[in-house]
C-alpha cells in the first residue's frame, strides 16, 4: 500500500509507526515492531479527510493527535492518534478558503511543534 511514502512519525508509548503516503492520499499506521509485507492496522484515506498529497507528519503526544501537511488542499489537518478511516479532521489551518488558490500555504513540506513557544510550525 505504500506510493511515495514521503515522511515517518514514531509514537512511542502507542509503538505506532505513522506514514505520509504522499500518492496515495492517505497516512497508513502500523505496529512499530512490524517487518516485511505488512497491511497497516489502520488508515486515514478518503474524501472526508481532505488528505491530498500528504509530504510531512508530526505528532503531538501530549494533546493525542497527528499534524498533517497537505499540499494539494493548501493545509494542516489534524486527527486524533487514534482516527481510522474517512474521517473529518479535528481542525484545519488553511493557507486560504477551501477550493481557492491559496496565499500562504501553498507547499508544506514538513509539521513540527515547538514546545517552548507553543507553536505549530510549517515550512512553506
Amino acid at each position: 500500500m505504500l506510493n511515495w511514502p514521503s515522511h515517518i512519525a514514531l509514537h512511542e508509548e502507542r509503538q505506532e509507526l505513522f506514514v505520509a503516503n504522499d500518492a496515495d492520499d492517505s497516512i497508513l499506521v502500523f505496529r512499530a515492531s512490524d517487518k516485511a509485507n505488512v497491511a497497516p492496522i489502520r488508515m486515514i484515506k478518503g474524501p472526508n479527510t481532505g488528505i491530498k498529497n500528504p509530504p510531512g507528519i508530526t505528532l503531538d503526544v501530549k494533546n493525542g493527535e497527528i499534524s498533517v501537511a497537505s499540499m494539494g488542499t493548501h493545509a494542516v489537518l489534524f486527527f486524533p492518534v487514534t482516527a481510522n478511516g474517512d474521517v473529518k479532521p479535528s481542525r484545519i489551518i488553511r493557507g486560504g478558503p477551501a477550493n481557492q488558490v491559496a496565499l500562504n500555504i501553498g507547499n508544506p513540506g514538513a509539521v513540527g511543534y515547538d514546545t517552548k513557544r507553543d507553536q505549530i510550525l510549517v515550512p512553506n
